[in-house]
């Protein structure tokens, strides 16, 4: 195993994530550095660290000098020989051995402080980064009040930056909480790294002819933000093939994804886990009728959903401007979970005895549109107007949220509330095959003037996202900016992807 990285290729995105190390990598003073960087598996965590340290925040930089340890799910003796190994590798020291400097967390810490420190004046700074940190807890429960002693002695004063890395949400994210031994160290920051963006994820299909605008949204809708699930697949190949490729067929790569998702959680019994989740992803949002689906308490409910929470599996949704928790819904927060309950978990034993391609051509295919339409492109479409308001639209929005009436008969796909006190209103249509008309603007003019809060409906905008486009009448009223009214096509949902 290497003590240092390799440059990943491709990549794409993470900008804030690679500004905010080369500040803290830069920052003035000798002082050291210590970071915390944590999120789902296969988000890239350990591609960003790769990418900056070996390539830098612009990607044109020189590799800056380091000392990359993955730990494994091994003994402490292990771990603390193979880092000493890849310590002694990155910081040489005349005469010492990995073995005399692995005897104890202590050891380690010292030599990789004081051989930090004895380079040479002018080198800047020495990152050591520690991924998959947990194993390294598991093992050695002790090891945040090692690091925090150390960290207040030496490490502190030394030009280290400190980079602890992991996957197992809830343990990463109590190394920061207030009662820990490291609270209060973190000075580089405590980074939770999310899923990548619907644009983000479509330049993993650039200049492929199989993959239009559609088709890159698809692929969000089938795999999610998760970049590793991406690059597994074939752009040359249609998205159909790959789908089938990669979900569906006896032995394909993601076919024990979602169990190992689970275990890697440390989850014993993942049985309510997968029972809500194929609840939520069919349709049954709320949590009564999610306790009536799968047949258990309310406590044992309770408690599931809040852990599917916290690893930001399902999310939770009020109406717009709502408080009461009594109006919450669930959402699958993952597409590619979403897709998994909806389609390939339902179709298992079909999935045995069939043929892949036509099991999906005749029960996940008809279907796509339904699934994307439902969720997956008011998503995409809020995740436009977060990133694009205020560039092209001149909008900028202090809240968004979906909004539905207490009695069930108004239903508006996206509510914001703009910085001047007015609101805007949104429709979504996924369909490709038929273009939104006067008559949709005129429905949800219709839903406004129906809301129960005066101020909602004072002056409002409207925005229509269609893929199929929008009619020549249409189009001439939006284009009076009296209207108020914004058009978003396909063409400039993805206009601009690289």
């Amino acid at each position: 195993m290497s003590g240092s990285t390799i440059k990943p290729d491709p990549f794409y995105d993470r900008t804030v994530e690679l500004a905010a190390l080369d500040r803290a990598w830069k920052r003035h003073g000798n002082g050291g550095q210590m970071l915390l960087l944590y999120g789902r598996r296969r988000l890239g965590k350990t591609f960003l660290l790769q990418r900056y340290f070996t390539a830098g925040a612009t990607g044109d930089e020189s590799a800056k000098p380091h000392c990359y340890y993955l730990a494994e799910q091994s003994t402490a003796a292990t771990q603390q020989l193979t880092l000493a190994r890849q310590l002694i590798a990155a910081l040489p020291a005349e005469g010492v051995t990995a073995e005399e400097i692995a005897v104890s967390w202590n050891a380690l810490l010292r030599y990789a402080s004081q051989q930090a420190q004895a380079r040479k004046k002018g080198d800047g700074r020495f990152a050591l980064i520690l991924d998959e940190f947990p194993y390294l807890i598991a093992q050695t429960p002790e090891l945040p009040s090692i690091l925090q002693a150390w960290w207040d002695r030496e490490g502190t004063h030394s030009p280290l930056f400190v980079v602890l890395c992991g996957s197992q949400l809830s343990a990463m994210a109590a190394l920061g909480e207030e009662s820990a031994p490291l609270f209060g160290r973190f000075n580089a920051g405590i980074f939770h790294l999310d899923p990548l963006q619907y644009e983000d994820v479509a330049c993993f299909y650039a200049n492929s002819p199989h993959y239009g605008v559609v088709e890159k949204l698809l692929m969000y809708g089938v795999f999610g933000g998760t970049p590793r699930y991406h690059a597994l697949v074939d752009p040359s190949r249609p998205p159909a093939e790959e789908i089938v490729t990669l979900l569906m067929q006896p032995r394909a790569i993601l076919e024990n994804e979602v169990r190992f998702l689970l275990g890697s959680e440390q989850i014993r019994d993942p049985a309510p886990y997968n029972a809500i989740l194929a609840a939520i992803a069919g349709g049954e949002t709320k949590f009564n009728g999610i306790q009536q689906l799968i047949g258990v308490g309310r406590g044992a409910l309770s408690k599931s959903l809040r852990t599917l929470l916290e690893l930001g599996w399902i999310r939770r949704e009020l109406p717009f401007d709502e408080r009461s928790d009594r109006r919450a819904l669930y959402r699958v927060a993952d597409p590619f979970l979403a897709f998994w309950y909806r389609f390939v978990a339902p179709l298992a034993s079909d999935l045995q005895f069939s043929d892949p391609a036509a099991v999906y051509a005749a029960h996940v295919a008809p279907r796509l549109a339904e699934y994307m339409g439902w969720s997956v492109f008011e998503e995409i479409c809020g995740q436009w107007l977060q990133r694009h308001a205020k560039e092209r639209l001149g909008l900028t929005i202090r809240q968004m949220a979906r909004y539905w009436s207490r009695d069930g008969r108004t239903e508006i796909d996206l509510m914001a509330e703009l910085n001047h006190g007015t609101y805007l209103f949104g429709e979504c249509k996924w369909r490709a095959d038929s273009v939104m008309r006067l008559g949709d603007l005129s429905a949800l003019q219709a839903k406004v003037a129906s809301l129960p809060e005066a101020r909602w409906r004072n002056k409002p905008s409207y925005i229509l996202f269609a893929l199929g486009g929008f009619s020549p009448e249409l189009l001439q009223l939006a284009s009076d900016p009296a209207e108020r009214v914004h058009l978003v096509a396909e063409t400039n949902i993805l206009s601009s992807t690289r």
